[in-house]
């Protein structure tokens, strides 16, 4: 059976859902919307796709659709997934979920009246490395879990000071680092330990201004973060992520009673009582992409899977992995409570 679907959002939503989806046995692609005048339409063009609409809402009126992705500004998400569940459509929405926990509880309930698969785009669960990682927890071999550790800087500066003050740098619309990577990261830890204790953090914002279409404006949003805390299965964690680096790869250590885990950059290692020694723990190779842009390349393997386990949800098989609305509350109750 191939789903069809519909597709808000011009930016990520052309640029990487369109081109998997198109390639993907699955799906069919037959309309693509966007709120700025034109943009539909050129990129229907550039894609072949057979519909186009200025307004989202008329694409949920009149198009025949199994399958709404959002990729708008996530002051949007709340608005656009409740109409679409509303309107008998199932969604798959990109993250941050929403502006707050407030906005996701209706969702849930929106989604339950509906009876309607509501997923939300944490793709990085079904990276190869991940997928790894979350068999050895499975497996019991590191024992009682004590603390996790993950520490992410990437080199984007100077990049993120030189940028426009898009929705990407406005708090109000969503924007943010704690959203872009911070849900991702939470996302995580949810996934492969449970709910949380409590949280404690702040976020920081180390560009307070960027341009605007009439000059210098404030620019709100956060572009880096920390935060700590307990798992109510026991183990504490502690997360960080900021975006004024140079180069450094990116750290996550799981420490446990019979050994400690370690990913490297994409080197993951294991050290198991009673040797303590570290050995490479080898893991899937992720699906070939050089077919696709170079620019979207990183994003395929994991948004693949993803999909693929979206497909068997809509024939009414939900698979365990995939990330649903409870996920996203849960991910959204926690950035609420870091701000």
């Amino acid at each position: 059976m191939t789903f069809s679907v519909g597709i808000i959002g011009t930016g990520f939503g052309a640029q990487v859902h369109v081109p998997i989806l198109q390639r993907h046995p699955d799906y069919s692609v037959m309309a693509i919307s966007s709120m700025r005048p034109g943009r539909a339409e050129a990129e229907a063009q550039k894609y072949g796709i057979p519909s186009a609409y200025s307004n989202w809402r008329q694409m949920l009126r009149d198009t025949l659709l199994d399958l709404v992705v959002i990729a708008t500004s996530p002051d949007h998400h709340h608005e656009m997934a409740a109409a679409s569940l509303q309107a008998g459509i199932p969604v798959l929405c990109e993250k941050p979920p929403a502006l707050n926990a407030a906005e996701m509880e209706t969702l849930r309930n929106v989604s339950a009246q509906a009876g309607l698969v509501a997923a939300f785009n944490f793709e990085w669960r079904y990276l190869p490395e991940r997928q790894k990682i979350g068999s050895i927890l499975g497996s019991g071999q590191l024992g009682t879990i004590f603390h996790v550790h993950w520490s992410e800087a990437w080199p984007l500066w100077p990049r993120i000071r030189d940028e426009e003050n898009s929705w990407q740098w406005q708090k109000h619309k969503g924007g943010g680092m704690l959203g872009a990577v911070g849900s991702h990261m939470i996302d995580a830890l949810l996934h492969w330990f449970g709910p949380f204790a409590n949280i404690h953090g702040f976020t920081t914002n180390h560009v307070e201004q960027r341009k605007g279409p009439h000059g210098m404006e404030p620019s709100t949003a956060d572009d880096s973060f920390f935060l700590h805390g307990t798992f109510k299965k026991g183990a504490s964690f502690s997360l960080q992520f900021i975006t004024a680096a140079v180069v450094r790869k990116s750290v996550l250590e799981i420490f446990g009673s019979e050994g400690t885990l370690s990913l490297e950059g994409s080197e993951l290692r294991c050290a198991l009582q009673p040797n303590k020694e570290f050995t490479a723990i080898q893991y899937d190779k992720p699906m070939d992409s050089s077919s696709f842009p170079r620019s979207i390349q990183p994003y395929i393997h994991a948004q693949w899977m993803l999909y693929n386990d979206l497909a068997k949800a809509l024939a009414g098989r939900l698979p365990p992995s995939l990330p649903i609305v409870a996920d996203a509350l849960r991910v959204q109750e926690a950035m609420d409570l870091m701000r």
